[in-house]
């Protein structure tokens, strides 16, 4: 064990209220939070003997007929991120650490009509409470050992500690207290010293439903939500890089790239409009159809921080393009997504056994929207990379699967 966190008591309260007593109408509201562990891909990262070395050499710019670099010059640029040894655990876990939560809240209200179509509306609301993230300590620690004067290694603090030497699990703006190897010490180092804000994330939703239950022959549920997903900090995979490094992205790696990171989150899908419907024949044929129509996703533009070193290092992953900044989710959105799917189901029996067989055809109208541009304004040098904006992903082509589900016992 190298990490653990405590007390995770996960309160949740509800409370319904029927104010006519006939059981057709209801008021309910329920606060809850939720605690998150953390990722086994953060454990494995963080306190595994991971080799993570990028090596930068001359070239001409020859390639072989597969693409592949040839007449390599020397290298001139190595950076160790992992040299392959286990860390002292100590090293990489904040002794101030506190469990992940998100507190949530739901308020609405429900009505049967005496046609039996069952109307809603409810809102929800989300904060994130504390996350947890690697962050690289490097900066606060050449800080803390100049201020006090008290480094006492062979090597100066800044050829040990330069840029990518300690990263640490921490939730991002508190205080912390950790283990230095190179002093065989443990430092305390305030929020400011480090230079993280706090993970912030805010859901806010109000939806609307309209459900016909089945009777026999058909049913169908429709559902219209706006939506509003703002903050800092999606959560654990970084979904605008396209980065699934669960627990690991490069939020919060440098301070420098969370400047200008607080706006619309990558899931932030203002409109959602879904509609659903079934229909059943007496030979034991059923049609369904779903539909889907929803609000593209926020636009960015990520590239190399003009000011802080250490994140320009990383390329172009911070929110600046062409050393201006440039505010999450604020260069519009991908199309608004349209898809239609459709079934056809037939049950039926056969030598005594329950057969199932299911026609499924997907995105009917064969509709090719944006999900996904080329949001990296910068090359790695700072210079305007020339594919920014173009379309990098559409959505899936229609499809057909046709299966058979049946008992052999």
């Amino acid at each position: 064990v190298f990490v653990e966190v405590k007390d995770q008591w996960a309160p949740r309260l509800s409370a319904v209220y029927d104010p006519t007593g006939n059981g057709r109408s209801k008021y309910f509201a329920s606060f809850g939070q939720y605690f998150l562990p953390i990722a086994a891909n953060t454990n494995i990262r963080m306190a595994g003997n991971e080799t993570y070395i990028q090596e930068y050499y001359d070239w001409n710019g020859s390639m072989d007929a597969q693409f592949v670099p040839t007449s390599l010059g020397p290298i001139y640029r190595t950076q160790i991120f992992g040299d392959g040894t286990v860390p002292d655990t100590r090293s990489v876990t904040d002794g101030n650490l506190e469990a992940m939560y998100q507190d949530e809240f739901i308020l609405g209200y429900q009505h049967t009509l005496d046609s039996g179509i069952m109307l809603g509306i409810k809102g929800i609301y989300r904060k994130l409470g504390t996350t947890i993230e690697d962050v690289a300590i490097d900066a606060a620690v050449i800080s803390y050992y100049n201020s006090n004067g008290s480094w006492t290694g062979d090597d100066p603090v800044e050829d040990v500690f330069g840029g990518f030497h300690q990263y640490v699990l921490t939730n991002p703006g508190a205080d912390m207290s950790v283990y230095i190897p190179e002093q065989d010490e443990v430092i305390n180092l305030t929020s400011a010293q480090l230079g993280y804000p706090k993970a912030k994330r805010t859901y806010e939703a109000i939806e609307l439903t309209a459900d016909v239950p089945f009777e026999g022959r058909w049913s169908t549920s429709l559902s219209y939500t706006w939506s509003r997903s703002e903050g800092n900090h999606e959560g654990y995979v970084k979904s605008d890089n396209a980065q699934d490094d669960a627990g690991i992205t490069v939020n919060f790696d440098q301070p420098g790239l969370v400047d200008n990171s607080s706006g619309k989150l990558p899931n932030d899908r203002t409109h959602t409009f879904k509609a659903y419907g079934t229909y059943q024949f007496d030979n034991g044929i059923r049609l369904g159809a779903n539909a889907l129509v929803q609000s593209g996703r926020p636009i960015n533009c990520f590239g190399v921080h003009p000011t802080d070193s250490f994140a320009a290092d990383y390329g172009a992953a911070s929110h600046f393009c062409a050393g201006k900044a440039v505010s999450r989710g604020s260069l519009g959105r991908t199309s608004t997504i349209t898809n239609l799917d459709l079934s056809v189901q037939y049950d039926f029996n056969f030598a005594n056994r329950d057969v199932l067989v299911s026609l499924d055809l997907f995105n009917v109208l064969n509709t090719e929207r944006k999900i996904r541009v080329q949001e990296v304004g910068d090359t790695a040098d700072g210079l305007p990379d020339a594919d920014f904006g173009k379309i990098t992903a559409y959505q899936s082509p229609r499809a057909i699967r046709l299966s058979a589900r049946f008992n052999i016992f």
